[in-house]
């Protein structure tokens, strides 16, 4: 009866139990860097933003994600997509 127990729960299922256990202990660090680098960014000037390729509303639109949300993914996006955009209006010329 015991090998019964041990073979209704397999090593995925606890390796992803405990996968979402360190998430959920991770949050508050997650939620600091996030801040931090949100804190950063909107210290800089409106020049110094463009220089990287952001904008104002870039990261107004990034504080309306999730909280524990890493905004450089989407600030990243955000630039990826405007150097696309301009590149692609530098060829209709």
């Amino acid at each position: 009866m015991s090998n019964a127990i041990c073979h209704n729960h397999s090593p995925s299922r606890f390796a992803s139990l405990g996968a979402g256990m360190l998430r959920v202990l991770r949050w508050p660090a997650r939620v600091i860097e996030a801040r931090r680098t949100m804190s950063q960014l909107a210290g800089m000037t409106d020049f110094e933003l463009r220089d990287i390729g952001l904008t104002r509303q870039d990261l107004a639109d990034t504080t309306a994600r999730p909280l524990d949300d890493d905004p450089t993914r989407y600030l990243a996006y955000a630039r990826s997509w405007r150097a696309h955009m301009g590149a692609a209006r530098g060829r209709q010329s």
